[in-house]
């Protein structure tokens, strides 16, 4: 890799050499520098050019203060006199950003005192339109959808730049940032030729402010503190900023970092399985229910209440030099660097399964028909169930770093850009799960009680256990069952599992990019770029087992009362289960280590036997690299069209990547490197065009085309061969999968009536082809020369794949292959998104200072998947709604928001036996103040989630609750010092 990042510095040498170039000026972003998105403001921000790039919204606050007072666009003059030093002016940045795109934007700016009043970064995201924030993960990872699609296909950078992800699974974490490092965030939802490609719904660009937009001497302390309902506990936070300027304003340097301790926790109930009453053991079954031939009666037979925990810390800082050689000439270098640990991550989970042949259950509620067409019933007393008492830890450590440079050049001819960056990025969770599971037995376990789903409301939640305690210890010894469970003479069963994902990922980069004035007609000028990119993605997995540990050390005393068992659920579920028992994990862990190696056999992070045989160890260790080489021309034009200012893009990009795979083939257990190349090609074409109808009308559209690579993790190349006796799975490797496409249309109209203020709507279609869906090729899923899969030649008999040579048994062998292609069947998104924003200014007396934004966002999903089904896309709701009020003087300033989005789906999968899943529609309102003590001293305030709300998931009707998950309120103080 020292050699690729030689290979790209040299690159952005030559670059630069070839083109002389460029530089902006102080107010631009060196790292905006050819995305075009403001060519030319009818009315500039004071300090930039009108033919470069809008500088960032943190750089533009003294456009902010002229706009404010009447000299923007559309604002007439004689208007009193306007706070814009908080609240409003963190709305007034986002706004003169938009207004000066080409393309469709949206973004927002910090609150006036350096800070985003939110948790995180994606919690602030989710006010901007078309921003669903994801809140899934037990971890507040907040990684984000983008309108009408999940942020896989998003592309994230940093002051424009790529920048290497720090991904696991999903998309880009942004909970691993503190969003106070930060000055501002841009939605780019009309990418041209000139943004960084990779992102089909947009791109989300994280923003600090450079340093000679810094001003000289600023120094900011924020001490501040936060409090979580549910944990009780507070945890301390705390932000610094320093800027300075040297040589006569010529050479500026900054540093800015932000750090918090962490302590979250979320509590879950959840219904893994739904299974058919036993016919033989449910009381009076036939003459209750019906006999032969009649439907089956559906329960709810797997209930868990659960706690997971993340303590931590999480740390952010940038830093950075900005150096104006001359008039002309401008050198940068930023560095940004992040790390959120959770070293002390646990769940503990009480599991009560009534699935065994010995359970009894008897029904107490009334049977009801769902629209599925199934029998339910939701109450019932049981007799002899199941009971595991169940902990994990679960450690995870986000971090990412990098280094940013950029060298500018700027006359009235010319304006060129080169800039080189290396950056690298990992995630990892460890997760080690301990089990004791009491089992049923033909002569009962003495458990009983009752239990009652809650039907549509969570609250109404029962479950009643017997006796206390009722997970209890019964003498070994154990002999080994599997990979995973011991068991003991008495059937009961001990777990050792766990599985350790780690993802790392290493980005080079280098660009160079130009522009040539002209101003012949309306074509204003012509622009240019190279971009030479190199990634590397490394996935590991790993699985524990229990072989080679200490068994005989398992106790009575490893087994302990739950410390949640008295405080769940916030109280709001006086009916769940208290006889709660839980492993000591640090008892467990210690007295079944050492664990004893056998020959060939290697070790976890955690210190146990990894399962090498597994197939999910054999899919997930492999490694992707990228070359990534692009060019763009691309014309912009300003021009009067019967009057009307017309100002447009017209662009086009090729994007060249060649890929190489390494991956371990697992074939019936034996390990095998494989190596792979492929390359593919992508031409992007763009075009957008801003119209300005009046001083304070503009009308927008846009084309362009635009790809995205599928996350490494969920299509790995390994192919992956397992099973044995009469059945065989073969789990394909994804090596042909390409990047999915789309073709996209934007047109959006905005009416800017005021300073502060717009009435602006927009619709979007986006028609994508490429999609990742499962094979249904038959050739391809029983291949008759055996595919290589060393099972002999197949055949299909009936729905079932057959080896025409092994036999098992006196059985056929049977081979279930499965594997992914990009589908050939495209889907359609389709989006409006309104927003009203309003400053009351124009009110008489303290009325003046009320403000607010009301904002909708709706998405709509058409096609079909390669099975033939309609098309859905997990995770994103149709209506999402956010309502944003404020009131601010010069002495103080609170806001209240309010977040609506509607139900929306998942896929199945996980613990979860059944079909694809919904989660219930949602609101939460937070809130957020500030006093101004003095000029230099400040006091904040916000609350989080002040509704209480929680996250609720059903199958298909809310009579049939799968999930439901409750965070609680969290609350900030702080003080912040600026001089």
């Amino acid at each position: 890799m020292k050699g690729k990042l030689y290979a790209v510095l040299m690159a952005g040498a030559a670059m630069a050499a070839a083109a002389p170039a460029s530089a902006q000026s102080q107010s631009t972003a060196p790292g905006l520098p050819a995305t075009s998105q403001t060519d030319r403001p009818p009315t500039p921000v004071a300090g930039t050019d009108p033919q470069t790039d809008t500088a960032p919204p943190a750089q533009i606050e003294a456009g902010v203060a002229a706009q404010a007072a009447g000299d923007g666009p559309g604002n007439g003059a004689g208007d009193a006199d306007i706070v814009v030093t908080g609240i409003r002016a963190s709305y007034a940045n986002a706004l003169q950003a938009k207004r000066n795109a080409v393309g469709v934007t949206d973004g927002i700016s910090s609150d006036g005192i350096g800070r985003f009043p939110d948790l995180n970064v994606g919690e602030a995201l989710q006010r901007v339109p078309g921003v669903q924030i994801n809140r899934e993960a037990e971890s507040r990872d907040a990684t984000i959808n983008l309108r009408g699609l999940p942020g896989t296909y998003a592309r994230t950078t940093l002051n424009g730049s790529t920048f290497a992800d720090p991904v696991l699974d999903g998309s880009s974490p942004l909970g691993a940032f503190e969003s106070d490092v930060f000055s501002a965030f841009q939605i780019i939802k009309s990418p041209s030729a000139a943004d960084q490609p990779g992102g089909i719904s947009g791109n989300v660009d994280l923003q600090i402010q450079r340093a000679l937009a810094r001003k000289d001497g600023a120094l900011t302390v924020r001490l501040s503190g936060a409090y979580e309902e549910l944990t009780e506990k507070f945890n301390p936070q705390g932000s610094l900023s320093y800027s300075k300027h040297f040589l006569n304003d010529t050479l500026g340097l900054y540093f800015v970092g932000a750090y918090s301790k962490q302590n979250f926790r979320r509590d879950s109930i959840t219904f893994a399985q739904y299974t058919p009453l036993s016919r033989t053991t449910t009381p009076d079954y036939v003459a209750r229910f019906g006999g032969t031939g009649s439907a089956n009666v559906l329960f709810p037979s797997d209930i868990r209440q659960f706690v997971k925990t993340n303590k931590g810390d999480r740390f952010t800082i940038a830093s950075g030099a900005e150096w104006a050689a001359t008039d002309e000439l401008t050198f940068g270098l930023n560095g940004l660097y992040t790390r959120r640990d959770y070293s002390d991550a646990n769940t503990d989970i009480i599991d009560y399964d009534m699935r065994d042949a010995n359970t009894v259950v008897n029904p107490t509620g009334e049977v009801f028909t769902l629209p599925d067409g199934n029998r339910y019933i939701d109450r019932y007393d049981y007799r002899n169930a199941r009971v595991f008492a169940s902990t994990r830890a679960e450690p995870s450590k986000i971090r990412s770093y990098g280094l940013y440079g950029d060298i500018g050049y700027k006359n009235e001819d010319w304006r060129s850009l080169t800039t080189f960056s290396y950056s690298d990025a990992s995630n990892s969770v460890i997760q080690t799960q301990f089990d004791y599971r009491k089992l049923p037995s033909a002569a009962g376990n003495g458990t009983s009680g009752s239990a009652y789903s809650g039907g549509t409301n969570i609250e109404d939640f029962r479950f009643l256990l017997n006796p206390a305690s009722a997970v209890t210890f019964t003498p070994g010894p154990f002999a080994v069952l599997d990979a995973n469970q011991l068991r003991n003479a008495s059937g009961d069963i001990f777990i050792v599992a766990g599985s350790e994902g780690i993802a790392k990922n290493h980005l080079y980069a280098g660009q160079s990019d130009l522009e040539r004035y002209i101003n012949a007609g309306p074509l204003k000028s012509i622009q240019i770029g190279a971009r030479f990119e190199a990634t590397e993605f490394e996935s590991q997995q790993y699985r524990s087992t229990v072989f080679g540990v200490q068994q005989q050390n398992i106790a009575p005393g490893l087994i302990v009362q739950s410390p949640f068992a008295t405080d769940f659920f916030g109280g709001k579920v006086p009916g769940y289960s208290t006889n709660w028992q839980t492993l000591d994990f640090a008892a467990v862990d210690a007295a079944l280590k050492p664990v004893t190696l056998a020959p060939g056999q290697s070790l976890t992070a955690n210190g146990f036997v990894n399962n090498t045989a597994d197939g999910g160890v054999g899919s997930l260790n492999f490694k992707l690299s990228n070359d990534i080489a692009s060019g763009y021309a691309m014309a912009k034009l300003d021009t009067m069209v019967a009057g009307i200012n017309v100002r447009s893009n017209i662009g086009l990009r090729y994007e060249y990547t060649r890929q190489q795979t390494e991956s371990t083939q697992l074939l019936l257990g034996q390990p095998a490197r494989v190596e792979r190349t492929s390359d593919y090609g992508e031409w992007l074409p763009s075009v957008l065009i801003a119209a300005d109808l009046t001083d304070k009308l503009v009308l927008r559209g846009a084309y362009y085309r635009s790809f995205v690579r599928p996350q490494p993790r969920q299509v790995s190349p390994s192919t992956v061969i397992s099973g044995g006796g009469t059945l065989f799975n073969v789990t394909l490797g994804n090596v042909g999968i390409k990047p999915f496409s789309a073709d996209s249309f934007d047109a959006s109209v905005e009416f800017y009536n005021r300073p502060g203020g717009v009435f602006s709507a927009a619709a979007f279609t986006k028609r994508i082809s490429g999609l990742i869906a499962p094979i249904t090729d038959r050739s391809l899923l029983c291949p008759a020369d055996g595919g290589g899969f060393g099972l002999g030649p197949l055949r299909l008999v009936g729905d079932s794949c057959q080896s025409t040579t092994l036999v098992s048994a006196g059985q056929p062998v049977q081979v279930v292959v499965g594997g992914n292609i990009n589908s050939p069947n495209p889907i359609t998104v389709r989006g409006v998104e309104l927003s009203v924003q309003q400053n009351f200014d124009w009110l008489p007396g303290f009325l003046s200072g009320l403000g607010g934004q009301v904002n909708y966002s709706f998405t709509d999903v058409k096609g079909r998947a390669s099975n033939g089904t309609e098309a859905i896309l997990p995770g994103v709701s149709k209506h999402v709604v956010n309502l944003i009020g404020y009131y601010e003087t010069k002495l103080f300033g609170v806001r209240g928001t309010y977040n609506y989005r509607s139900q929306y789906d998942l896929a199945a999968g996980g613990t979860f036996a059944g079909a694809a899943r919904q989660v219930k529609a949602r609101g939460q309102l937070d809130a957020s103040a500030s006093l101004n003590i003095t000029e230099n001293v400040s006091l904040t305030a916000d609350a989080f989630n002040l509704t209480n709300a929680r996250r609720i998931e059903f199958e298909n009707n809310e009579r049939k609750p799968r999930r439901a998950d409750f965070d609680g309120r969290t609350y900030q103080i702080g003080v912040r010092f600026a001089l």
